[in-house]
């Protein structure tokens, strides 16, 4: 029987896996924000030169339009399909969800591009309105890929199709100006190219077993009802972000001066683009769970870690160095920024405060927005009236501050923010203290430019280089199966005390701190069999490594009193395990398909979460079909689309099926070989060296590391006859050299946790094995005539060990 206090340990890690997936995928795309702005300004910058400034302020204008209706677009189809893909039970719904998305990407592209198209008429020629107009339906119908990797998760795949996008309108925008000569017209043709590569990454892998007609799920209400409210949500916020470039273009003003306004709040919209890219990552997780989450805290912390520090650099530029970076024609900018950037920090807040409302379905708050943004018209009126485009850019700071102050009351009194780690003045006084400083010395560019390199460089360390650990929940009460305070039985009889070690899942700060001291108990306990008293602190750091690890059971048996949540989870997970192999495998072999079992142990514990089958080459579509029924999602990876495929049963751990043994697509073990020396009964398990020898490419090929786990397995197997006979076959396959040193480096880390003394767990691989190996192996396949696995794997290798160490340093 599970109890309550369980119950509370595997929600509270659910939390902390959501929150770990969220704010490593926020990082991601905010990476690919960072680069998308550094992309958009020097565009933007380069245009400013090469376009007069009737043909800039033109261009601004029609790139206002694609960016307001583009607003609408990023999260209206995306973001509904998401939270229907993070919400959904079945793959039905998944479909459905997918099909109307379609549905509302054609519908409302249509009419977004004819509205831009009648607004565009007003400031631009025939030609420019028709790129305006074919941009903006291009950019609804690619949100459906978007959205489809958004709510998959698949945040580091988005991420850099982002970037891609930014990095192909650059090229094709200035190749259209520059060369051709298309002026302002090329230069927003380009926003509709960028979004081709989105076509590759079109939902697959679903099937509709109820075989609906499209119209069947045209006619659901729920998904109409929710991608209205998101539509008209987000539809404000584009209004809030676009009314002023628009504007300023529309009324009587010099174009000098509405060019500036534009240049100026372009550069000042930097944290809207931040605050996106936050909501995007976190949007799945929070339609999870309830209002007032503790995820919005986390979301929040993230947000002004960074946009707080830009903003204050942006608000304080020095009028000499914005002199130097635009025109003569752009002479007010300096005076403006202080008030853009100021709104652009407030309107991003506002877009993570609406996120948070349509995550819980509050669409209500669509009439608090609609006040904000009556403010906001109004101040922006009242502003033009008295001051120009100067007091538009007051008036415009002013409206954003008074719609988000609404919109933050509103949100507090009803779902609140979340428990935070710290107060928030401990984040927002130290900047306000910096804005200060900044300030004081603009008259000192060179001094000013210092300390804002400075403060820019920190907050985005601190943003992307440090990682935080998730907050320890509090412990839940467990109510009495008996005496009071008593849990249940051991396996000898006895009562087991409630253990008073916080979730298993939990790596808390306390984990972090007692980490290195903890480690030593692992390795006694694991690696050297000798178990030793140990306290509940102790234990939990040396939990947190064992998870690291994949030993924690091995860690619970040890501690059986102290751990016994642990064990039971372990037990269970193992059983869920087992359970999954015997189903999938059961089914392949009637229909004819062996499977040979890499990386895993039947048995022993098995806590991570998929397992290996390998069937033989020809057979995975006929494998796929074998398993239709079984698994209720199918994904892959896509640099694998070809050799791997991920299939998730309702519970338990996925069965994960590969057409070869290879990694990221490149063959390394034969698969016809493995095959002919396997042996087995439902499944068949590699003979001693190819497991060896799978064992090691798996840390050469893609982790570049071997945990404690790893280790255990492959000195079960340092037998001279094994090595020997994996050495052979290692120098056939052509990575022979690469596989010795790695095997070096484990066999010298496995003397020392012996003599108990400190190896860094899990043990990373020597940079220069990573690459000789890379070098070694793709040599070799091209000597073989494999041109495209040898380049595939040449072009990989580099970027695999730097996003390793860069990942390793992070964490």
């Amino acid at each position: 029987m599970i109890s309550a206090g369980q119950v509370a340990e595997r929600s509270a890690s659910a939390v902390l896996q959501d929150e770990v997936t969220a704010v490593h995928g926020a990082r991601w795309i905010a990476t690919a924000v960072v680069t998308v702005g550094a992309l958009n300004y020097a565009y933007t910058l380069i245009l400013t030169r090469l376009l007069d400034v009737s043909g800039y302020a033109t261009f601004a204008a029609g790139q206002g339009l694609i960016v307001c209706t583009a607003a609408v677009a990023v999260v209206t189809v995306p973001w509904m399909l998401a939270q229907a893909l993070a919400r959904a039970d079945s793959n039905t719904q998944r479909v459905e969800a997918v099909r109307f998305a379609v549905i509302t990407a054609i519908l409302g592209g249509t009419v977004a591009a004819v509205a831009v198209g009648c607004v565009a008429m007003q400031f631009a020629s025939m030609p420019t309105t028709f790129a305006i107009a074919g941009a903006t339906l291009a950019i609804y119908i690619t949100r459906v890929s978007a959205g489809w990797l958004q709510g998959t998760e698949r945040l580091r795949t988005l991420g850099v199709l982002t970037a891609v996008e930014a990095a192909l309108k650059f090229g094709v925008g200035l190749f259209f100006v520059a060369v051709l000569g298309l002026g302002e017209t090329g230069a927003l043709v380009a926003f509709a190219v960028a979004v081709l590569p989105y076509v590759f990454f079109r939902p697959r892998g679903l099937h509709d077993e109820s075989r609906r007609p499209w119209r069947a799920v045209s006619a659901d209400r729920d998904l109409w009802r929710r991608a209205g409210g998101v539509a008209s949500l987000q539809g404000v916020v584009a209004m809030l972000a676009a009314t002023d470039i628009v504007l300023v273009a529309v009324l009587p003003t010099g174009r000098a001066a509405a060019a500036s306004y534009q240049a100026a709040v372009m550069l000042g919209r930097v944290p809207l683009f931040l605050a996106g890219a936050v909501s995007i990552a976190f949007l799945p997780a929070l339609s999870r769970r309830r209002a007032g989450d503790p995820l919005t805290a986390s979301a929040l912390r993230m947000y002004l870690t960074v946009a707080l520090p830009l903003t204050v650099v942006a608000a304080t530029l020095p009028s000499g160095l914005l002199t130097k970076i635009f025109p003569p024609g752009y002479s007010t900018v300096a005076t403006l920024m202080a008030c853009t950037a100021t709104a652009g920090l407030a309107l991003g807040a506002l877009a993570l405060l609406v996120t948070f409302a349509q995550a819980v379905n509050d669409y209500a708050c669509l009439r608090t927005l609609l006040v904000g943004l009556a403010l906001y018209v109004t101040a922006l009126a009242t502003g033009w009236t008295t001051g120009g485009v100067l007091g538009m850019a007051i008036g415009g700071l002013c409206g954003t501050v008074a719609a988000l102050i609404l919109l933050a009351v509103r949100h507090a009194h009803r779902h609140g923010f979340g428990v935070a780690e710290r107060p928030f003045s401990r984040v927002v006084l130290p900047l306000l203290a910096l804005a200060a400083g900044l300030a004081l010395l603009r008259p000192y560019p060179y001094v000013w430019l210092a300390a804002a390199l400075t403060i820019t460089t920190v907050a985005l360390w601190r943003f992307f280089g440090k990682r935080r650990e998730p907050p320890l929940p509090a412990p839940a009460p467990t109510p009495p199966e008996g005496p009071q305070g008593v849990a249940g039985e051991g396996a000898d009889g006895e009562p087991v005390p409630e253990p008073a070690t916080p979730p298993a899942g939990a790596r808390g700060t306390r984990a972090a701190v007692h980490d290195e001291c903890s480690v030593p108990l692992l390795v006694d306990a694991v690696w050297r069999g000798r178990v030793r008293p140990a306290d509940d602190e102790e234990l939990l750091g040396a939990l947190a490594a064992a998870r690291r690890n994949q030993v924690e059971g091995l860690l619970a048996r040890a501690y059986p009193r102290q751990l016994a949540a642990t064990l039971t989870e372990v037990e269970s997970a193992a059983g869920l395990f087992r359970r999954n192999l015997v189903e999938s495998t059961e089914r392949l072999r009637a229909a004819g398909i062996p499977t040979v079992l890499i990386k895993a142990d039947p048995a022993g514990d098995h806590v991570y979460g998929n397992f290996d089958l390998v069937v033989p080459p020809g057979r995975l579509g006929a494998a796929l079909a074998a398993l239709d029924g079984w698994y209720a999602r199918r994904t892959t990876y896509w640099l694998e689309r070809s050799t791997k495929v991920l299939l998730e049963p309702p519970s338990g751990p996925a069965a994960r099926l590969h057409g070869s043994v290879s990694w990221f697509g490149v063959p390394v073990v034969p698969t016809e070989r493995l095959f002919a020396r396997a042996d087995g009964h439902a499944w068949l398990i590699p003979c001693p060296s190819d497991r060896l020898r799978i064992g090691l490419a798996d840390a050469l090929f893609q982790n570049l590391s071997l945990d404690m786990s790893e280790l255990l397995a492959l000195r079960a197997l340092l037998h001279p006859d094994i090595v020997a006979e994996a050495r052979r076959e290692a120098a056939r396959e052509g990575w022979c050299a690469g596989g010795r040193q790695a095997l070096s480096t484990a066999v010298e880390a496995m003397g020392r946790l012996d003599r108990g003394e400190s190896v860094p767990l899990p043990l990373p691989l020597p940079v220069r094995t990573s690459l000789r190996v890379g070098a070694e192996h793709s040599g070799h396949l091209l000597g073989e005539g494999r041109v495209g696995a040898a380049t595939r794997e040449a072009s990989l290798r580099v970027p695999l060990v730097v996003t390793k160490r860069l990942r390793r340093r992070v964490s």
